[in-house]
């Protein structure tokens, strides 16, 4: 793992392979540079697995040249299911032992510190053994930031950073994994049983009320674009504004046409470094209360909005006002920097799949991480109603950067956008992190992706060229279709897939009428066996078509 002096993660360009297997024992070596800021380093990596359950990683590598890192090493996760509040036992570089438990809630800090190994069960009877040298780890939990894991890295993030790497520097680590055990555990290939298990009617939560955010870029909605888009019923657009720019008003003007043209009410996103910048919009607040659904107060300077900007703002806008606070970055700045639940009437953060990894694998994982995130931000809320917002699929920023210009994106297309955007995998995303966010109850609201354009629902009518982002010129997304699905349905029942990697599904409820959306995260069909309507009904199937959303209706029990 390589992070740049930005905590970018950059990948690595394998530079030659070599794999031998003899049938209970393999051996993998090859070599690899890096790229970006570490592309004058080169390393050699051993890979072994012994019969009896061992499996060792040893890398070695040099630089020709001197480079700028934060973090370069090795890097191991542990996934959540199965692990959470579960116990382990930890080594620390002293050679003290410390019996402990992986965090059950999420850990807004580092639970496990100055480590050289950690032990815990992964499968009934079956303990894994993580044993590090070369470097000082430590363990984070990666839920804060939506994955599906905890992360065992090198170097303590209480050190300094940047370090440079001076041409000549040698690293070297090596990371040993033992199971052991009773028997090994032997994993099935075989595909399980598509099966959807649907909760009780009882155990019915409201859906969240569901937004969108205003292009970052001011693009000026077209009759065309509003006609795909009104439809959608939003019950929100939410409009960014710098208060010390020049523009500010004009921004929220801005913001409040493209409300009404979408029939709906706007969310102002007031950034502002002096609570006395507030008072610009006194009579705006005002003036357009019944066009305001509620205003996000948030000070660019810190990562969690201070409780005298949140006061400030009631002092300027109205005490009748709607205010919401908390941060525009990730869950893990609301549990690290907690606010006082009773200050602000809404308590609000942002999320996307990809802060640490990009492929669809991972994106998926994530998803349920998601629920977890949920569930846990009640208890850092309190009453306050929770806003979920922007939710998108790359990050929109990088909030970590020390040198933003210097921060380039990993593929051809900008740093913010994903080609997934457009694809049927992305509407698949978007349906169940809908499923998740929504069924433990506790979201008020969500905002979701820009309206048009490559971070939106469709492809503007002036589409921009790029080979990478495939589109036709206003043509609504797949994901678009999600959202029109959505329309008329109030509230979401659990429901739970026999293999959440491969597939997983939304159900919506209205009154006994049920709509299933089922997502294939897959490039092949899957037949979805899905319970009938009422109890003891016969079962019946639905054809999951693949990297795509199928919808099926029918009526269920009252």
């Amino acid at each position: 793992m390589f992070q740049d002096r930005n905590w970018t993660a950059r990948p690595w360009v394998i530079t030659g392979e070599e794999i031998t297997d003899t049938g209970n024992s393999f051996t993998i070596t090859y070599t690899a540079r890096g790229t970006f800021d570490a592309e004058p380093f080169t390393m050699n990596v051993i890979i072994t697995g012994e019969p009896d359950g061992t499996i060792t990683y040893s890398m070695s590598g040099g630089a020709s040249a001197p480079f700028i890192r934060n973090r370069l090493g090795l890097c191991v996760l542990h996934p959540i299911d199965g692990i959470a509040g579960q116990p382990c036992i930890v080594e620390d570089v002293s050679g003290a032992i410390e019996e402990s438990l992986f965090p059950l809630a999420i850990a807004p800090n580092q639970p496990f510190l100055n480590m050289c190994s950690i032990s815990h069960e992964v499968v009934p009877e079956v303990k894994a053994t993580v044993r590090l040298t070369g470097e000082t780890f430590e363990s984070e939990d990666h839920r804060n930031w939506s994955d599906a894991s905890f992360k065992t890295y090198c170097t303590p993030i209480s050190l300094p950073f940047p370090v440079t790497v001076q041409a000549g520097d040698v690293i070297e680590q090596s990371l040993t994994l033992h199971l052991s055990g009773p028997a090994i555990y032997q994993a099935s290939h075989a595909p399980r049983p598509a099966t959807i298990t649907v909760g009780l009617p009882s155990s019915r939560q409201p859906l969240p009320r569901i937004g969108f955010q205003i292009d970052t870029d001011s693009h000026a909605l077209t009759h065309g674009e509003v006609e795909h888009l009104r439809p959608l019923h939003p019950a929100h657009i939410r409009i960014d504004i710098d208060a010390a720019s020049p523009d500010a008003l004009g921004r929220l003007e801005e913001g409040l046409r493209q409300a009404k043209a979408m029939g709906t009410r706007l969310v102002p996103a007031v950034f502002a470094t002096d609570p006395a910048q507030l008072d610009l919009f006194r009579r705006q607040a005002d003036e357009h209360a019944p066009d305001i659904d509620h205003w996000l107060i948030f000070d660019p300077t810190t990562k969690v909005t201070p409780a005298n900007l949140i006061t400030a703002a009631r002092d300027y806008l109205g005490p009748h006002v709607i205010i919401g606070a908390g941060t525009n970055l990730y869950f893990t700045e609301l549990n690290r920097g907690r606010p006082d639940p009773d200050v602000a009437d809404i308590l609000t953060f942002s999320i996307n799949p990809q802060v640490h990894a990009s492929d669809d694998e991972t994106i998926v994982q994530n998803l349920q991480t998601l629920q977890v995130i949920a569930t846990n931000a009640r208890a850092i809320c309190g009453s306050a109603r929770i806003s979920v917002g922007p939710v998108t699929l790359r990050p929109r920023f990088n909030p970590n950067a020390t040198a933003p210009d210097l921060d380039f994106s990993n593929t051809p297309l900008p740093s913010a956008v994903d080609a997934r955007q457009s694809s049927g995998l992305g509407a698949a995303w978007t349906a169940i992190s809908i499923k998740y966010l929504a069924e433990p109850g506790t979201i008020d609201s969500i905002t979701y992706y820009e309206l048009t354009g490559w971070r939106g629902l469709l492809e503007r009518e002036t589409r921009m060229q790029a080979e990478q982002f495939r589109s036709v010129a206003g043509e609504p997304f797949p994901l678009m279709s999600v959202f029109a699905g959505l329309v008329g349905f109030t509230h979401v029942r659990p429901c739970i897939s026999s293999d959440p990697a491969r597939f997983d599904a939304l159900l919506l409820d209205r009154d006994g009428a049920l709509r299933l959306m089922v997502a294939n995260f897959t490039a092949d069909s899957i037949t979805v066996e899905v319970p009938g309507p009422v109890e003891n009904s016969a079962r019946f199937t639905i054809e999951a078509a693949p990297y795509c959303v199928t919808i099926h209706d029918y009526t269920g029990p009252d």
